[in-house]
């Protein structure tokens, strides 16, 4: 078992170093060829079988499908032809004649027969394929007869006596056709009288046959416990069957649960079916020739042959133009690689394709613009900090000593009752407290709108009453956290830019609103508004202009939230604020 596994395994190793010997190329051709043929044939020879499989279970569960209509249509005519046979059994008038027939002179049986002949004309016209009625007494005398004298003293014989127990079917040849008789019983007081004879031609169940057509040679015929034809859609001759061995050796076991068989007649394959029908001890058969059944495999297969050609031939080409969509990129990407790694950040793939090795080439490009992107931003933040260390060291004013004397000077204006002046100081205090004091990052709604007070009333100190400044706010977000000194600079830059000294009913409308997960802050002013397509200033105050405002949110909050500006000349500008309801 070892020296099998070894051997294997070493042909293995030496097939894997042979194929890394040839190219990708040939590999792949390889691969695809071998692996087509291979699947082809097997997927081929499966499909073949199990389309000759499943073809011929169609033949047959078509055959057994169209037999079982046939015998309800056979049982229709059966039933409809032993209700008129029963009707002449039972009518009270024939059975007195059949009792009395015997001691009756010739008017009385003439009589008789007028009679039959009447009733007979008006019951039986819708028989068209009734070719004799006899009505027989129990002496087996003939008392009436229309049509031709088929019937013989000792076949009238013999089937009376069958009958006694009931209706009974028979068939045999009269006038060299076939027929398919039946004798009733004519009782009085549950005692025979005598008999009624109806023989018709076979044509009543032969129509049944017409009902389908099961392909080209096929044979359906009906035949009796002992496998003698009674009737065949091309004539048979009714010792066939007993003449075939292999057909007679199938309907010999009639009743089992295979009612279905290949068999072979006059050195020819057939598939053959059958069905007792129902309300007789008879049978009807099918035989279906293969030849019938194989044409349309016949035509498969060729297909298929030609399918598999096909298709092999499609892949050998399209494995070629596999192996160059791969190489071809592949060594773009391996040769723009090798250049980044000697220090050439600047080199791009640009595949646009959508396969595996555009989405790495596209991956490697967009590291590539994010690798120059955050060294960009390096450099850019690194002069910022900087920049903002020297502003820093510029502001860096004891604020205490700034508090104290501006209250110092407040107490100064009130006792001179210089109330605006002692306002705008309490005012320019409690402002420097909140923002330079006060190191707290973040503070309430309710805060930052005292900063934003506080400092308008310092402003109004400066311009008057030009302008007036309205507060719309939703009190269930006066708690919710804000970043500190964020609304000061837009407003600063509406009373400095937007405002005009020289007009009256200037405002600014400051609302704060909740717009689903998060806080919608708006300053609207109708001053004099700017042209928002040209750059925004960076108006500042104590070091802090609207684009730090806009970077501080998102630094903050993320790069989904921030400042949004609308103006036009003449008309005013607002000035949209973004951030999370929780912080």
């Amino acid at each position: 078992m070892r020296k099998i596994i070894k051997k294997i395994t070493n042909t293995l190793r030496g097939i894997s170093n042979f194929l890394r010997k040839t190219s990708i190329k040939n590999r792949l051709i390889a691969s695809f060829s071998v692996g087509i043929i291979f699947c082809s044939s097997i997927l081929g020879i499966l499909l073949y079988k199990k389309a000759t499989n499943a073809l011929k279970n169609n033949a047959i569960n078509y055959s057994e499908n169209m037999l079982s209509i046939m015998s309800e249509d056979i049982y229709k005519n059966k039933e409809f032809l032993e209700r008129a046979s029963i009707e002449l059994s039972m009518n009270e008038e024939i059975a007195n004649n059949l009792i009395n027939y015997k001691f009756m002179d010739g008017k009385e049986k003439n009589e008789f027969l007028k009679y039959m002949n009447d009733y007979l004309s008006k019951k039986l016209s819708l028989l068209p394929n009734l070719a004799e009625v006899e009505i027989i007494s129990k002496d087996y005398e003939v008392t009436y007869m229309q049509g031709f004298k088929y019937f013989k003293r000792e076949d009238i014989e013999r089937y009376a006596d069958e009958s006694e127990n009931g209706l009974f079917w028979f068939s045999t040849i009269l006038n060299n056709e076939p027929h398919i008789c039946i004798v009733t019983p004519v009782k009085q007081d549950n005692s025979i009288v005598g008999y009624v004879f109806m023989a018709i031609k076979s044509e009543v169940f032969a129509s049944s046959f017409s009902l389908f057509n099961i392909g080209k040679g096929s044979e359906i015929f009906i035949i009796d416990d002992k496998n003698n034809i009674i009737i065949s859609e091309n004539n048979l001759n009714s010792n066939f069957i007993l003449e075939e061995p292999d057909l007679n050796k199938f309907l010999k076991n009639k009743g089992a649960k295979d009612t279905a068989r290949s068999i072979v007649v006059n050195g020819e394959n057939y598939v053959a079916t059958y069905r007792k029908l129902k309300g007789f001890n008879w049978y009807i058969a099918s035989m279906t020739p293969y030849d019938f059944i194989n044409a349309d495999i016949q035509s498969l297969r060729k297909e298929m042959t030609i399918i598999g050609l096909l298709f092999t031939l499609v892949v050998l080409i399209f494995s070629y133009f596999l192996y160059s969509s791969i190489k071809v990129p592949l060594y773009n990407l391996l040769n723009k690689m090798k250049r980044v790694s000697e220090g050439d950040l600047k080199v791009l793939v640009n595949d646009t394709y959508e396969d595996e090795i555009g989405v790495i080439s596209d991956n490697f490009d967009s590291m590539l613009k994010r690798v120059n992107e955050l060294i960009e931003k390096t450099k850019l933040q690194e002069v910022e900090k900087r920049d903002l260390e020297i502003r820093m060291l510029q502001a860096q004013i004891n604020p205490h000593f700034l508090f104290n004397t501006l209250n110092s000077l407040k107490w100064t204006a009130l006792m001179n009752q210089d109330y605006t002046v002692s306002e705008g100081l309490s005012s320019l205090a409690e402002l420097l407290r909140n923002t330079i004091i006060d190191k707290n990052e973040l503070v309430t709604i309710r805060e930052e709108l005292e900063n934003i007070k506080n400092y308008v009333v310092i402003q109004k100190i400066r311009y008057g009453n030009s302008f007036d400044v309205q507060y719309e706010v939703d009190e269930l977000l006066l708690e919710n956290k804000v970043i500190k000194f964020i609304l000061q600079p837009i407003v600063e830059n509406s009373i400095i830019h937007g405002i005009d000294e020289n007009k009256e009913n200037q405002k600014i409308i400051i609302k704060i609103m909740s717009e689903e997960e998060n806080i919608l802050i708006s300053i609207k002013d109708n001053g004099k508004g700017f042209n928002s397509k040209e750059k925004v200033k960076d108006n500042k105050l104590s070091g802090i202009g609207w684009n730090n405002v806009d970077e501080r949110i998102k630094l903050t909050f993320g790069l989904g939230y921030g400042t949004t500006i609308y103006s036009e000349v003449n008309k005013g500008t607002i000035v949209k604020i973004v951030i999370p309801k929780s912080i």
